[in-house]
């Protein structure tokens, strides 16, 4: 029963290691198999193995224990009995780990979104069945159980976006400003740009989006990869404000947009 146990965790642990392999082919040679589908094969792949593995240890546990001639009925029974008193007791728990297992099955987030739940907004770092780990901005840790995730914001599912302000002083001539920032925008997709393969769609100028006093904020939008649009933003300021610096345009700073 022991060989045959070690031969079934041998068995189980190649056969994952191989589909990681395969998932990874597949994703580097076509479109067939996403990064978002290969992260949750990934994931559950692994909850999988280790759900089978401790499943074989206990049953080969008790195996052993009959053939050694221990009555195993009882212990049978007083695990079940034990099982329902902790399953009363910890309802928490049950739900964390049933969240968990939907928030994995559905693909809602992966490892390496960004997302928002309530008050924390952070990179995920880990995805495990009672709690996922989101490290915000400011490199704290925040430790969320699963069951606790009534609404969650995906800011990175499939694609990101750049939202960007540009503050112009309400006497400039806003037709030609609005130009200046336009083509040195799309500058940005341009085949020259050490970021076009980044963008899926624009630059594009809204147009102005506030009045505030005596300045003028103009939006510019764009679409890019996943966790690419810090990058194209960068791009994005440095390009318009070279524009607008050489034909002497009187600014403020490019503002992050809310939303």
């Amino acid at each position: 029963m022991i060989i045959g146990a070690v031969i079934l965790y041998y068995v189980v642990r190649t056969a994952s290691r191989r589909l990681f392999r395969a998932a990874g082919r597949k994703v580097s040679d076509s479109d067939l198999v996403s990064r978002e589908q290969e992260m949750r094969a990934r994931t559950l792949a692994g909850i999988v193995r280790s759900l089978i593995i401790g499943a074989l240890i206990a049953i080969v546990t008790l195996m052993i224990l009959r053939e050694l001639g221990y009555d195993i009925g009882p212990l049978i029974a007083t695990a079940g009995i034990v099982g329902i008193a902790i399953g009363f007791g910890a309802q928490t728990l049950v739900r964390d780990l049933i969240g968990g297992f939907f928030i994995l099955m559905e693909g809602q987030f992966f490892v390496g979104d960004v997302i928002q739940v309530g008050a924390v907004k952070g990179k995920v770092e880990a995805i495990k069945l009672r709690t996922t780990l989101v490290r915000d901005g400011e490199g704290i840790l925040h430790i969320i159980p699963n069951g606790e995730m009534r609404v969650v914001s995906n800011l990175t599912k499939g694609w990101s976006r750049v939202n960007l302000d540009f503050s112009i002083d309400y006497r400039e001539d806003l037709p030609k400003v609005m130009q200046l920032i336009d083509d040195a925008a799309k500058k940005v997709a341009g085949p020259e740009s050490p970021v076009a393969a980044f963008i899926i769609d624009g630059p594009e100028v809204l147009g102005v989006e506030e009045v505030i006093g005596k300045t003028v904020k103009i939006r510019v939008i764009a679409r890019t990869e996943p966790f690419m649009d810090p990058e194209v933003a960068r791009e994005i300021r440095k390009q318009v404000v070279i524009a607008l610096g050489e034909q002497k345009v009187v600014m403020g700073e490019a503002e992050p947009a809310v939303g």
